[in-house]
C-alpha cells in the first residue's frame, strides 16, 4: 500500500469488500461480529502513474449507476478524500468507512540506502512484531501489501528477497503463517501481472495458500476487475466460515457483481 493510492478505483473495491466481510452492509446487522485488523504494509510513495484511476468519482449518471450504487457512503467518502487531496491511510482510518472497532498497523516499512542486510533483517522483524502486537485482538487480518504475495516454495514470486529494496512491497507466506497459527482469519491482497490469464494466476495462488497453510480447501478467491486486475484471498477460520461465505454471496448478489468475480 502507498498513501497515493487512497481513493482510486482499486481502493474503492478494497473497502467495499471489507465492509461486506465485517457485516457493515447488513441491514439490520446479523451474524457474527468479526473484528478487523488491518496491516497496511505501507511503502513510501513513488512517482510513477499508479493511483491515478480516480475518474470513477467524476459526477455523472454513468459513474453513479456503475459505482456509487454499490455503496453510496463509501463512494462519497472516497470522493471527499480525493477532492480534498487528503489521500492517505490516516484519513481513511479517521473516516470510519471501516468499523470503529477495527485495529490498524500503519508504520511504513522500507530500507534506507546502504543499510546492512543484518540491520534490514532486524528492522523487518521489529516491524512485523509490531504488526502482530497491534492486531492481537482482531478476528480477521487484512494484509495489504503494495504488490503481492510471495510463496517461493509454491512458485509464487520466487525471486523476491524480503531484504532487498523492493522486499517491503510484498507479504510473505511466513507472515501469513504467524497470523494463521494464532487462529485468525485472513484476507490477502494480491496484485496480478501479465504472466497468465487472471483466473489462472488466482487458481495458482489459491492452491499455494492451501498447500502452505495446510488448509482443507482453497481460500475463497475473488478477482476485482477495475483499474489494474487484483485478487483477494479469504482464509476463514472454522467458526467464521459460514459467516464469511454468506457475506461474499451477499456482495456478489449486490451491484458489486459487475466488479467482482468469484474464481475459487
Amino acid at each position: 500500500m502507498q498513501d497515493r493510492y487512497t481513493g482510486d478505483v482499486g481502493d474503492f473495491g478494497k473497502y467495499g469488500l471489507l465492509r461486506y466481510l465485517t457485516g457493515q452492509m447488513e441491514t439490520p446487522p446479523s451474524g457474527q461480529a468479526i473484528r478487523l485488523g488491518v496491516v497496511w504494509y505501507l511503502y513510501p510513495d513513488e512517482s510513477n502513474g499508479d493511483g491515478r484511476f480516480t475518474g470513477y468519482l467524476e459526477s455523472s449518471p454513468a459513474n453513479h449507476a456503475r459505482y456509487r450504487v454499490c455503496d453510496p457512503e463509501l463512494y462519497d467518502t472516497m470522493r471527499r478524500l480525493v477532492e480534498s487531496n487528503n489521500r492517505n491511510i490516516a484519513a481513511v482510518q479517521k473516516s470510519h468507512i471501516l468499523p470503529a472497532s477495527a485495529l490498524y498497523y500503519e508504520p511504513s516499512l522500507s530500507f534506507p540506502p546502504r543499510m546492512s542486510r543484518s540491520d534490514r533483517q532486524a528492522t523487518r522483524e521489529r516491524w512485523f512484531d509490531g504488526a502482530l502486537q497491534a492486531t492481537a485482538d482482531a478476528d480477521t487480518i487484512f494484509v495489504d501489501p503494495d504488490n503481492s504475495l510471495s510463496d517461493p516454495a509454491n512458485g509464487i514470486n520466487v525471486s523476491i528477497d524480503p531484504l532487498r529494496k523492493t522486499g517491503p512491497k510484498y507479504v510473505f507466506i511466513d507472515d501469513l503463517h504467524r497470523f494463521h497459527e494464532r487462529d485468525q482469519s485472513l484476507v490477502v491482497y494480491h496484485h496480478l501481472n501479465r504472466s497468465a490469464k487472471a483466473a489462472e494466476q488466482i487458481v495458482k495462488v489459491a492452491e499455494a495458500l492451501k498447500s502452505s497453510l495446510g488448509l482443507s480447501r482453497p481460500p475463497i478467491s475473488l478477482c476485482y476487475r477495475r483499474g489494474s486486475a487484483r485478487a483477494y484471498f479469504i482464509v476463514p477460520r472454522k467458526e467464521h466460515e459460514s459467516t464469511l461465505e454468506r457475506r461474499v454471496e451477499s456482495l456478489l448478489a449486490s451491484p458489486w457483481n459487475s466488479h467482482f468475480d468469484l474464481v475459487v
